[in-house]
């Protein structure tokens, strides 16, 4: 799907994409090639061509396409740079920003499942992060990782793609907790119905040595991060088929 992406361009939205790809133009070399486009003009399509010609050169650096696509259309990247991606969700004391605490990080990239906790192992977090260049979080951006950049005193330049706005552009709105059941993700019976304040509460409990408590919270989070998998995957195609569901109508009526 990147590379038939062309609204990461300067002055390019969904109606133009839409009308190059109803030309015939459905790949980024199949514009560097055309030489004319019904309804652009020479100028136009010169000047978009020159602004994309740099996409190709930069195909092996996500971030330079998250920094020009908007939040709700950063799935496109997804299947392009699966294997450098990774999943994440945190865990906090709960009180008012900025002086909250992380107390547990999650971190999963469809193999491996780490978890980072305060006291414990937190810091090697900045060890582990720096593997990957795509996260997905669910609200990441409000949140998650301006927590993280509080907390480690550095920022975290990954391309980012936060579900939330992802799935609340296909009809999917609300919380994490909400949304699961829509796409058939069930939580275990001890961990139904839990939330972000009841990891709260469980990292208190945990602090007074509540063993069963500490396990709870990182079975929470750990349901956190690995569902983020399954809804990044079918908002990636819940997403692909709309927006080429206009490419196949024009072609029907043809």
């Amino acid at each position: 799907m990147l590379k038939r992406t062309f609204i990461h361009l300067p002055r390019v939205g969904p109606a133009t994409e839409l009308h190059l790809w109803r030309q015939g133009i459905e790949t980024w070399e199949d514009l560097l090639a055309a030489r004319q486009v019904p309804g652009l003009n020479p100028a136009r399509l010169a000047s978009i061509q020159r602004h994309l010609e740099p996409s190709l050169d930069h195909l092996d650096q996500p971030v330079y396409f998250s920094n020009r696509l908007p939040a709700a259309e950063r799935w496109r990247l997804f299947q392009q740079y699966r294997n450098r991606t990774a999943y994440l969700d945190i865990e906090t004391t709960g009180a008012s920003w900025p002086h909250l605490t992380v107390t547990v990080i999650g971190l999963y990239d469809g193999r491996k499942f780490y978890q980072f906790v305060l006291g414990k192992n937190l810091r090697n977090f900045l060890k582990v992060i720096d593997e990957y260049e795509v996260l997905v979080t669910f609200n990441g951006s409000q949140f998650d990782l301006p927590v993280l950049q509080a907390v480690f005193g550095r920022p975290f330049g990954q391309a980012h793609i936060d579900l939330r706005f992802v799935l609340a552009r296909l009809g999917y709105k609300g919380g994490l907790k909400k949304i699961e059941p829509r796409f058939g993700l069930e939580r275990p019976a001890d961990l139904e119905g839990l939330d972000g304040y009841d990891a709260v509460l469980l990292w208190q409990r945990a602090q007074r040595g509540d063993a069963a408590a500490f396990q709870t919270l990182l079975a929470y989070n750990r349901e956190d991060v690995i569902n983020l998998e399954t809804l990044m995957e079918q908002a990636y195609h819940l997403a692909s088929r709309r927006v080429l569901a206009h490419l196949q109508l024009h072609k029907t009526s043809l």
